[in-house]
């Protein structure tokens, strides 16, 4: 309370003191130009000249909220056309017309797209497997964080499985050295980069491949593919296959290996002992169409067409559950139920 009432004596004072000063000597001030002269008391002129100071600033405040304002009006029509170009190639890329999207982004750089505009390049390149284009895309999509880790993981292996499907020749070595060290550990192109040597004839290079992969760490569809190496020696691969036995005692995709490594050696039972016991472990279309292939040239003709049947059904996983006619049963049956 004492605060302000000090406060309001001094204004009182203070404001007594300047009448009595401005009643003393209210001085003069003469402003002449050409033929007009206006004379006034040196305080009324202060008092105008505090005014104007006061009503300047106000008109400079004014001036930079109308720019500010313009600028915003600008900035805000400039998002609103971008954001309706971004829905239009939205609308254009869940239709399908990659093309277009691509056309219409690519003629800016990686570097000067927005988020939303790097996320449709890459859905679109993915749409038309530019699986090429898509790797060079690939350190930007990481940089700029524009997808999660799941889908950043997911996007990097389509890429270079898609890369290494459509390398051949020289061009398929050439394809894996250029997969990232991290990436060359994935079981799955590694299953991609084998196969594809195996089918192109290098049996040397995808044993080597194959062999150090199982032993680092233990995967079926490498275990699988490992026998169907064509090449010499079956009869060292074979013996290697038989040495992972005693650690995967129940695997089927073992089982299924060394029924193909014991065809390539012409042991026909052994093969045939393999063949059953992956079928048993784990029935699939592949231990199902060795075992039928092998039982149809050993004369066996009716289970080999059984289990074709067998592989078919296994094959085709995405039949509907619908009822069907219950199988007939021998007359003797009938007659004593």
């Amino acid at each position: 309370m004492r605060k302000p009432l000090l406060l309001s004596l001094i204004l009182l004072l203070a404001g007594a003191g300047l009448a009595a000063l401005i009643e003393q000597d209210p001085g003069y001030i003469l402003v002449a130009y050409d033929a007009l002269t206006v004379e006034m008391s040196i305080w009324t002129g202060l008092f105008l000249l505090i005014i104007g100071y006061a009503l300047f600033h106000f008109a400079l405040a004014v001036l930079r909220q109308l720019l500010a304002t313009r600028s915003s009006l600008r900035e805000w029509l400039s998002f609103r056309a971008h954001s309706r170009e971004i829905v239009k190639l939205e609308l254009r890329a869940a239709a399908g017309e990659y093309g277009k999207v691509v056309k219409a982004l690519s003629g800016k750089g990686p570097d000067k797209l927005k988020a939303q505009e790097l996320r449709l390049l890459v859905r679109a390149r993915r749409g038309l497997a530019d699986w090429r284009e898509l790797a060079d895309l690939l350190p930007w999509v990481r940089r700029r964080l524009v997808l999660d880790a799941a889908e950043l993981e997911a996007l990097e292996f389509d890429v270079w499985r898609g890369i290494l499907q459509t390398a051949a020749g020289d061009e398929l070595k050439q394809a894996w050295n250029q997969v990232p060290a991290d990436q060359r550990k994935d079981a799955r192109l590694i299953a991609n980069y084998g196969a594809k040597l195996v089918e192109a004839g290098d049996d040397i290079e995808a044993e080597k491949l194959l062999t150090r992969a199982i032993e680092r760490s233990w995967d079926g569809r490498l275990v699988a593919l490992y026998g169907s190496i064509r090449g010499r020696d079956p009869a060292r691969r074979l013996k290697r296959a038989e040495t992972w036995l005693k650690a995967h005692p129940d695997d089927p995709s073992l089982m299924l290996c060394l029924g193909r490594l014991s065809l390539r050696n012409n042991l026909w039972g052994h093969a045939r002992d393999y063949f059953e016991a992956s079928h048993r472990l784990r029935p699939s279309s592949e231990a199902c169409a060795e075992l039928a292939r092998l039982l149809f040239s050993l004369g066996e003709r009716e289970k080999s067409a059984q289990l074709y049947r067998e592989g078919l059904l296994l094959r085709e996983t995405r039949l509907p559950d619908l009822p069907l006619p219950r199988r007939a049963q021998p007359r003797e049956a009938l007659a004593h139920s």
